[in-house]
């Protein structure tokens, strides 16, 4: 059982004991313990044999013994007698944005409401409109995420399942008798959602490779089994294929499965105007059989032979990469060794899990040269937001760590509120004393495109705001981004060189690929930040890089590569005013 596996139950047995009416410390403890142990950087297990579980932020002695009796035993008996107190199909109703617990609980003791499909007749019949805390607009919201979750639920986010498909190849990859070995598809060019796992590997002994993929812990069921390819079903609910080929088809075949389709007709076509064929064995001359010498062990030598600089898998979307390839005119993609600071990190001082002084340890030790604590100032009565007056206590006790710790600076930073008319929750004179500024929308997420975008506009005037963060507001899978002009917003942040955040949170990763680009084009300079919440986030900002890159962005287009002089000279006010 893996991090996820474990957190998803802790996540499970919070959604049933809030179902029942629990108390709510109870029920925060194992949501907290699940968020935790979704996002470790180390694995579960292993922390398990070295018998330092409690010694997890957020884990007491019972949440441990829980976990404990999971890794040993596949499961617990405290969840198992849970799950038999309440339907388990309540706990699908959860994954609908807009319907909590407490909604769920509801329903089924109001309307004996079980599944998605006797929640989607209730919501069209018009029988909640006039219950308190429903009404027609909520009912319309949870009927627009309703047709949100049925488009996705088949599709899994992207850092969900990348730590598990590096696990596998990882494994796959310590074989003597394989040769080679790399994920393919969506993952490889890291889409923000997985509809499935390929697999690809080179092999003298292909029914060895297929033995051991079987045979791993990782597998839940064999659909079908070839003596080159098989197709499983993981212990995660998601399929998976690996392939077997020749060592000398490898950079044929990694190209082909990799794809995207829409890039690889391209492709196809190109190699036909050379009198060229390509496929996944390689690249052949028209009306030959033989493969042209040194054609499909690389990856790159499918791309010379047409003609092209090699393509990275993260921009192969036929979206005008093949035709800059033709002029050698790709950008140079941005790398992670590149970022230097992390600018969007909360502490236990609003809704975070460790002290600035331990984000601070945490960052230094990636060999971060600057970050910037951004705490929540928020008036919506949640993530514990800081008031005016703590600001300022917290500014003093960052001023007093940034003189302690030495080769990174610390900013004094806040992630701000913007509320429904375009204010910010925190008045100047306290944002004038202020590092670094994040302003985001964390409220009022249905307005009107109009409305939305004059909100934004309005925020965007302040001339204390270094950076709007998770700009559009959607969650993947979960909720749609807001209904925005976003042409407007990035003409209003060149303008007046406000930065546009990449959030690298998992089930964020706003702005995506195709938005960070646009903005991009128009002048805007982006950050790349993870949101953290606990140290175990950090590792999110691969993710925000990923993204980055299917961007088309290269070091300079992203502050936060900038040296700690250069920098802070871009965020400057008087540079900025």
């Amino acid at each position: 059982m893996d991090n996820i596996e474990v957190s998803k139950i802790l996540e499970e047995t919070a959604d049933i004991l809030e179902i029942k009416g629990e108390n709510q410390f109870r029920v925060g403890a194992y949501r907290k313990a699940s968020q935790v142990i979704g996002t470790l950087s180390k694995d579960i297990n292993e922390i398990y044999r070295q018998n330092k579980l409690e010694e997890i932020p957020g884990i007491g002695k019972n949440i441990a013994s829980h976990i404990k009796e999971l890794l040993e035993n596949g499961k617990c008996r405290e969840f198992e007698s849970l799950k038999k107190q309440v339907p388990s199909s309540l706990i699908e109703l959860l994954k609908i944005e807009g319907l909590g617990p407490k909604k769920v609980k509801f329903l089924f003791e109001k309307f004996n409401v079980k599944s998605v499909s006797q929640l989607e007749k209730l919501l069209k019949s018009h029988c909640l409109e006039n219950i308190p805390n429903w009404g027609e607009k909520s009912v319309e919201n949870i009927l627009k995420s309703l047709k949100l979750y049925k488009k996705y639920k088949k599709r899994f986010i992207l850092g969900e399942i990348y730590p598990l498909a590096q696990d596998i190849l990882f494994k796959l990859k310590k074989q003597k008798y394989i040769d080679q070995a790399e994920i393919c598809g969506s993952i490889r060019r890291m889409k923000e959602t997985i509809g499935d796992l390929d697999f690809l590997v080179a092999s003298k002994k292909p029914g060895k490779a297929i033995d051991f993929f079987c045979r791993m812990n990782e597998v839940g069921r064999i659909i079908a089994k070839g003596e080159t390819k098989v197709n499983v079903v993981l212990k995660r609910n998601i399929d998976a294929d690996l392939r077997v080929v020749n060592p000398q088809s490898f950079g044929a075949a990694l190209c082909y499965f990799t794809g995207s389709k829409a890039h690889n007709i391209v492709l196809r076509r190109l190699a036909m105007k050379k009198g060229l064929k390509i496929n996944e064995y390689g690249v052949f001359k028209k009306n030959d059989k033989n493969l042209i010498k040194k054609a499909g062990e690389k990856e790159e030598d499918i791309y010379r032979l047409l003609g092209l600089s090699y393509i990275p898998p993260e921009l192969r979307e036929n979206r005008g990469e093949i035709e800059v390839a033709q002029k050698n005119q790709l950008p140079t993609l941005i790398k992670s060794s590149e970022i230097k600071g992390d600018l969007h990190l909360h502490t236990n001082w609003s809704d975070g899990d460790n002290s600035i002084e331990e984000i601070v340890e945490a960052c230094r030790s990636k060999g971060y040269k600057y970050i910037a604590i951004t705490d929540h100032a928020s008036n919506i009565g949640v993530a514990n937001g800081l008031s005016p007056e703590r600001v300022l206590k917290q500014i003093k006790e960052i001023r007093r760590l940034d003189k302690k710790f030495k080769n990174i600076k610390i900013l004094a930073g806040i992630e701000v509120d913007i509320q429904k008319d375009g204010s910010l929750v925190l008045p100047n004179s306290v944002l004038e004393k202020l590092d670094f500024v994040i302003a985001s929308i964390h409220s009022s997420f249905h307005l009107s495109r109009e409305e939305m975008t004059k909100r934004l506009l309005k925020a965007m005037e302040n001339p204390y705001i270094n950076v709007i963060g998770h700009l559009t507001g959607r969650l993947i899978n979960k909720r749609e981004p807001y209904n925005l002009d976003l042409g407007a917003i990035f003409k209003q942040a060149q303008k007046n060189k406000i930065a546009l955040e990449i959030n690298a949170f998992f089930n964020r990763l706003d702005l995506n690929d195709i938005n960070a680009r646009q903005a991009k084009d128009m002048g805007v300079k982006i950050v790349i930040s993870t949101d953290a919440h606990n140290i175990s986030h950090l590792s999110m900002m691969d993710y925000g890089i990923s993204q980055a890159r299917r961007a088309w962005l290269g070091r300079k287009d992203v502050l936060n590569t900038q040296n700690l002089n250069a920098f802070l000279a871009s965020i400057s006010r008087p540079f900025r005013i």
